[in-house]
């Protein structure tokens, strides 16, 4: 509730400004509705439909896709289209209007695609009501031929360039063909691909065949073998050698006789010795018939058998010597070696073939990859080729044809009611609007204002003691300020007794409190009239009070009290009278000291002499209390003298008249003089109605504190 009563406050203390601020807006928002003139607005849709005009180029992927406008940067486009200058003079130019300026068309025209369709709504304001749906019905049909136009253009733009490219896509496509021919024919490739599946096929039959030969020489060679060991001979030209012999009568007749004599030999060598008469005439015929061999040889055999025969002792040529299943084993042996002959040849011609094919399977996949490349060129070339032919007889067609992407949806009809006339809005929120900006100029007024505006500000910038809260009053005459004598039973009466009640608690907390000066940081802020009030509650508890009134540039406690200023303090520091002659009793138990007449010599001079020292002690010890009215801290150092020379300084704080500034001039003024603030009284203090309890619970809590 106290909250509401702050802002009450403050209004009514700001009402001036607050008054011209609403009349202000008041008055605008009244003259703004006289001067509202009607406005009519009008609207039309246009569709935008999916674009089925090939791009420039002619050979991008645009070209066949179908581009849809919601929600992508096209419609941005579009609307920034319809907004042009250049489309704005074609519709001026349409209307007859070409002295108008674009711009003033543009200010009352609305573009606005309605979300998630592709449709764009188009409005227009003015105030007269045939103009604005004729401009948008005109400004729409502009917009379709400009976007026909434009397709034209395009598709006519896109024909140019495909009748460029055509001729040379094609002997691109017949080069790339050209390539491919003469690669298979240099590399004898028809297919690349089959031929490598025919040449593994190839390979492995071929080396079946391989294995086949190997196995059938294998076979000859160990037949071969055995026909030369039961023959006895290592070679063909021992066999032939053997078959000659065979075949010659005097060789065989000379054979015979010399394994006959071999033969005796061998007889006759168990029983006799190698120097026997007969065993030596028998070597002599062995040897003489092995010489007629040999001749007989050289006479029956030429050429390489019987250079071999040369080499051969009489008794190896006789080994050869054969019945008729020897000269069958010498023609099997002539027909193997024949066999083999052939199958080496075979074998040969197997393994040069296979090195072949594996050869041409190694070098098969570079030309399987040279010829897909030429195969894909001529596929790619020959794809655009047919594309762009494609294309070159579709855009033909489409230059025959008025075709747009857009499309007129709805036309603009004239208004029948105007959507903005002269209301009462304008006033209504200029009321509402005059009411709130008041209240913020009051707020803020009252932000910036450095006035004192609550106790607890005072508490925050002093931190003090606070005695007591005096409310605001208004005396009819200067008399009345002392309200604690005139209605003694009014709740302002209780608060001076508060103040008196905690005084008496210091007084029992610490030492005896006998002299008081009632000072203010600054002049206007009722130091006076509370030091008075605050004597006489004092008064009235039965102990003699002196009040003193020290405040020599405005005093002020014989006005209050009704008494001359003739004589007063100024007199008596002055050696002008004595003290008991500016002694005026006004009430039982207080008596009063005006300032009297300063007669051109310096306040701070008097107040700083020792006859002051003097006075103070003199009362100090005649009154039980000494209230004296002091200057105020920041006018002059008449205070901080007089606090000196007391037990206290009790400082009267104004709200709405003191300010932050002057607080903190003062504390420091006091805390420089190393003065003992007894406490402060906060002067215009609005209280709620229940005043005495309240009283009750700020004693308790000084108590407390």
């Amino acid at each position: 509730m106290e909250e509401y009563l702050q802002y009450w406050l403050i209004f009514k203390k700001r009402w001036l400004p607050m008054s011209l601020v609403f009349l202000i807006v008041l008055v605008f928002g009244i003259f703004k509705t006289l001067k509202e003139k009607l406005i009519y607005q009008v609207t039309g849709q246009i569709l935008l439909k999916k674009s089925i005009t090939p791009s420039l180029t002619g050979i991008q992927q645009d070209l066949v896709k179908e581009s849809s406008f919601s929600g992508s940067s096209p419609i941005l486009t579009e609307l920034a289209m319809l907004r042009s200058v250049d489309l704005m003079r074609k519709t001026l130019k349409a209307l007859h209007a070409e002295n108008v300026d674009p711009e003033v068309l543009l200010k009352n025209l609305v573009i606005k695609n309605i979300e998630n369709t592709d449709v764009i709504e188009i409005s227009y304001s003015s105030t007269e009501s045939k103009t604005p749906a004729l401009i948008v019905n005109t400004l729409m049909k502009m917009y379709v031929e400009n976007d026909i136009e434009a397709n034209r253009a395009q598709s006519k733009s896109a024909i140019n360039f495909i009748s460029r490219q055509l001729p040379l896509q094609k002997a691109r496509l017949e080069k790339a063909e050209k390539q491919l021919q003469y690669f298979k024919q240099t590399n004898k490739v028809l297919d690349s691909g089959t031929e490598a599946v025919s040449t593994q096929s190839a390979i492995q039959e071929l080396k079946k065949d391989l294995a086949k030969s190997e196995s059938e020489l294998f076979s000859l060679n160990g037949q071969i073998k055995s026909i030369q060991e039961m023959l006895g001979i290592k070679s063909p030209s021992q066999a032939i050698t053997a078959s000659f012999l065979s075949e010659s009568p005097s060789t065989r007749l000379v054979l015979q006789k010399l394994q006959d004599i071999q033969e005796k030999i061998k007889i006759f060598g168990v029983s006799l010795t190698e120097n026997h008469p007969t065993m030596i005439n028998m070597k002599k015929q062995e040897a003489i018939l092995q010489e007629e061999l040999k001749k007989r040889i050289k006479q029956n055999i030429i050429g390489e058998v019987s250079v071999l025969n040369n080499n051969l002792t009489p008794e190896r040529i006789l080994q050869l010597k054969e019945n008729g299943l020897q000269q069958q084993l010498i023609n099997k042996y002539a027909q193997a070696k024949l066999e083999k002959l052939s199958l080496e040849l075979r074998l040969k011609s197997l393994n040069k073939s296979i090195k072949y094919y594996q050869k041409r399977t190694h070098t098969l996949p570079s030309l399987q990859l040279i010829e897909r490349q030429l195969e894909r060129e001529i596929s790619s070339d020959e794809t655009s080729y047919k594309f762009l032919l494609s294309k070159y007889q579709e855009l033909q067609i489409a230059e025959q044809l008025n075709l747009s992407d857009v499309k007129i949806l709805t036309l603009a009809t004239p208004p029948q009611a105007p959507v903005k006339g002269r209301s009462t809005t304008n006033i209504i929120l200029g009321f509402v609007g005059g009411l709130i900006l008041a209240g913020a100029v009051a707020f803020l007024l009252e932000k910036f204002d450095k006035k004192i505006k609550n106790a607890k500000t005072i508490k925050e910038l002093l931190d003090y003691n606070i005695l007591g809260y005096i409310p605001k009053f208004s005396p009819e005459s200067l008399t009345a300020k002392v309200i604690v004598q005139h209605d003694p039973n009014a709740t302002i009466s209780e608060e001076f007794r508060l103040v008196e009640t905690n005084l008496r608690f210091l007084n029992a907390l610490e030492q005896a409190i006998r002299v008081i000066v009632i000072t203010s940081p600054s002049n206007q802020e009722g130091k006076s009239t509370i030091a008075a009030n605050l004597a006489l509650s004092i008064s009235l508890l039965k102990q003699e009070v002196l009040l003193v009134d020290a405040n020599f540039y405005a005093s002020n406690q014989h006005e209050i009290w009704d008494i001359p200023n003739e004589r007063g303090l100024s007199n008596f520091l002055d050696n002008q009278l004595d003290l008991e002659s500016i002694i005026t009793q006004v009430e039982p138990n207080l008596q009063v000291i005006v300032a009297g007449q300063l007669n051109n010599n310096n306040p701070a001079v008097l107040l700083s002499s020792s006859k002051m020292t003097d006075f103070i002690a003199e009362v100090r010890e005649k009154y039980q209390v000494v209230i004296i009215d002091s200057p105020p801290l920041t006018t002059t150092a008449d205070a901080t003298i007089l606090g000196k020379l007391s037990n206290g300084i009790v400082l009267v704080v104004r709200l709405e008249m003191s300010r932050t500034d002057s607080l903190l001039v003062a504390k420091d003024m006091i805390e420089k003089a190393n003065q003992n603030v007894l406490g402060i009284v906060v002067n215009y203090k609005r209280l709620p109605s229940n005043s005495k309890n309240m009283n009750k619970l700020r004693k308790w809590k000084f108590i407390r504190k």
